[in-house]
């Protein structure tokens, strides 16, 4: 079942009513941050073509943005309704058009453009359905890339707790938040887990598993014993017979 989190200020939107229509779980509720939340930690600001260019004049837009990327794991931005329009709305939009331009490449937010409350709903589904289907895809997304190459013992913590399943820098600091220390972190309970903005039931329980289940290494056949099949198949000394 597909099910996506809607800021209750939404409402007014004709998106929810498309995403039920499409046979989505809305649930409303007031979001610290964004509109939409499409999977855990993955969050969509939503912004029509003229409130993109007030954001931007007064100052909410940038605002937004460094909320977004200090909160969520992973965030995009949808911008619904031709760009074409600016020129019509505003004699400055190419300022519009750089705070996009800012967004994607120095912010690091994608941009995502729609026609209109249907096409947004139809983005939202189906990256909703995808991260259902492939939660994988999201866990090795916030895996860290590379290890840190300084001394910062901060640094080592956050690689460190952010190697966890399904956690990524943002949650990583607010789990070291949380605990104090990678100690505490691996040493929390599920309940505590669970209890950290960010952490599911869900997520909280695999990791605890991960933490605290004993190891057990997976079992490979020996390609000796494929030898020795191949041999028995083959007659025992691998040649073919002569009549």
């Amino acid at each position: 079942m597909v099910k996506i989190y809607a800021d209750v200020r939404e409402k007014e939107s004709e998106v929810p009513k498309y995403l039920s229509e499409m046979g989505v779980t809305v649930v409303f509720k007031r979001l610290e941050m964004g509109d939409y939340v499409v999977a855990e930690g993955v969050v969509a600001e939503r912004k029509s073509v003229s409130d993109l260019a007030k954001s931007v004049f007064d100052g909410r837009f940038f605002d937004q943005l460094s909320r977004l990327t200090r909160s969520a794991d992973k965030c995009f931005l949808i911008v619904e309704g031709g760009l074409e329009r600016l020129r019509h709305l505003t004699s400055n939009y190419k300022a519009v058009l750089a705070a996009l331009y800012y967004s994607s490449v120095i912010s690091r937010v994608p941009v995502v453009y729609t026609d209109g409350p249907r096409h947004t709903a139809e983005i939202l589904r189906y990256l909703s359905a995808k991260l259902l289907e492939s939660p994988r895809v999201l866990s090795a997304a916030s895996i860290p890339r590379g290890k840190p190459r300084g001394v910062e013992i901060s640094e080592w913590q956050l690689y460190v707790v952010s190697a966890l399943p399904g956690v990524g820098p943002k949650t990583a600091e607010r789990l070291l938040r949380r605990f104090g220390s990678v100690r505490r972190v691996f040493e929390a309970s599920l309940a505590e887990l669970a209890s950290v903005e960010g952490v599911s039931e869900e997520r909280a329980s695999f990791i605890y598993r991960v933490l605290n289940e004993p190891y057990v290494r997976r079992r490979t056949r020996e390609l000796s014993a494929f030898t020795r099949e191949e041999k028995a198949a083959g007659g025992g000394n691998g040649r073919e017979s002569s009549s």
